[in-house]
C-alpha cells in the first residue's frame, strides 16, 4: 500500500509541475519557436536563429521551463520506474517471467531516459547563457531523443498493463454478479 501511495505522490508532483510550466511552454510557443523546436535544434546555426528571433523574452521563457522541467522529470521518472518495477512483480508472481522481465527493463530504460532528459536541461540552460558551439546543440537533441525513445514504449505498457487490470477486474466482477444470480454484494 506505501507503494500505491508514493506513486500517486509522484503523479500529483508530475501533473504540479507540467502544469507550472505551461505559461511559459506557450511565451517560447508564442515567440517563435515551441519547445521541441529548442530542444532539437541539434546545430548552431538553428539555436542562434532561435535565440535571437525569441529575444529576451523568449529566452527568459525557456529559462524558466528547462528550470521547472527538472521536477516534471523527476516526477515522470519516479512514477515509470515505479509502475514497470510493480508491473515486474506482478507479472513475476502470475508466472509470466518474460513479461516481467520486459516490465522491468522498461524500468531501467525509464532510469536513463530521465538521466539523459535531465542532462539535456542542462545543455539548454548553458545553450540560453551564450554557449552554443557544438557539440551542445547535438547533446541536447540526442538526450531528446534518447528520453522519448526510452520513456513513451514504458509509459504505454505501463497504460496498457493498468487498463488490462482494470478491464480483468470488471469482468471478475461481472462474472461474479452473474455467478451470484445478480444480486450485488
Amino acid at each position: 500500500m506505501a507503494g500505491r501511495r508514493l506513486l500517486w505522490l509522484v503523479l500529483i508532483v508530475m501533473l504540479v509541475f507540467g502544469a507550472a510550466e505551461l505559461p511559459a511552454l506557450a511565451r517560447m510557443s508564442s515567440h517563435g519557436t515551441g519547445v521541441l523546436g529548442f530542444e532539437f535544434a541539434a546545430n548552431t546555426h538553428r539555436m542562434h536563429e532561435i535565440l535571437t528571433h525569441w529575444g529576451p523574452a523568449g529566452q527568459a521563457a525557456a529559462q524558466e521551463h528547462v528550470f521547472i522541467d527538472l521536477g516534471f522529470i523527476l516526477g515522470y521518472g519516479l512514477l515509470l520506474i515505479g509502475l514497470c518495477g510493480r508491473l515486474a512483480g506482478r507479472f513475476e508472481r502470475e508466472g509470466r517471467s518474460r513479461v516481467a522481465r520486459v516490465a522491468a527493463l522498461l524500468a531501467w530504460g525509464v532510469l536513463i531516459a530521465a538521466v539523459a532528459n535531465a542532462a539535456q536541461k542542462m545543455v539548454l540552460w548553458f545553450e540560453l547563457h551564450g554557449h552554443i558551439a557544438q557539440p551542445l546543440p547535438a547533446f541536447a537533441a540526442v538526450g531528446g531523443a534518447l528520453t522519448f525513445t526510452l520513456a513513451v514504449p514504458a509509459a504505454l505498457f505501463a497504460a496498457a498493463a493498468l487498463f488490462a487490470a482494470i478491464g480483468a477486474r470488471t469482468m471478475r466482477r461481472a462474472s461474479a454478479v452473474t455467478a451470484s444470480g445478480g444480486r450485488t454484494r
